[in-house]
């Protein structure tokens, strides 16, 4: 995209908000980048970066959940690329962290409530930035 960082925290603002189009290639420059995504995640659990990333089997880790959840719904990122950046070689595993969160958000009114806080500091970060 062309133009001043202040005109592109602009477009991404006003367009962001109508979701990407897949007939409109170029919309995908519109969403969040990773980086602000995990950023935005750790802030609001107050945790570092590696614990979002960390693997470990049998353990529920509901801000990596969340961010995987995020990074697949926000971004439409494929399962296998999420996976990638979590350290994990299998798309199921990406899969089951976004239907957790999905059935969680269904039942769980705070937990809908703070996934909508970090989107909406996810998208108030795209103004800054």
């Amino acid at each position: 995209m062309l133009g001043s960082e202040a005109f592109i925290s602009r477009i991404k603002d006003r367009f962001f908000k109508k979701k990407m189009h897949k007939e409109v290639p170029a919309s995908k420059e519109l969403v969040p980048d990773l980086e602000t995504i995990l950023s935005e995640v750790s802030r609001y659990y107050e945790i570092r970066l590696r614990r979002l990333q960390a693997v470990r089997r049998g353990i529920e880790n509901e801000p990596r959940d969340v961010a995987m959840y995020l990074i697949r719904s926000m971004r439409s990122e494929r399962l296998l690329r999420v996976g990638a950046g979590f350290g994990l070689n299998r798309y199921s595993s990406v899969s089951s962290a976004v239907m957790r969160v999905k059935g969680k958000l269904q039942k769980d009114r705070k937990f809908r409530n703070t996934l909508e806080c970090i989107t909406n500091n996810i998208l108030k970060g795209q103004t800054k930035t």
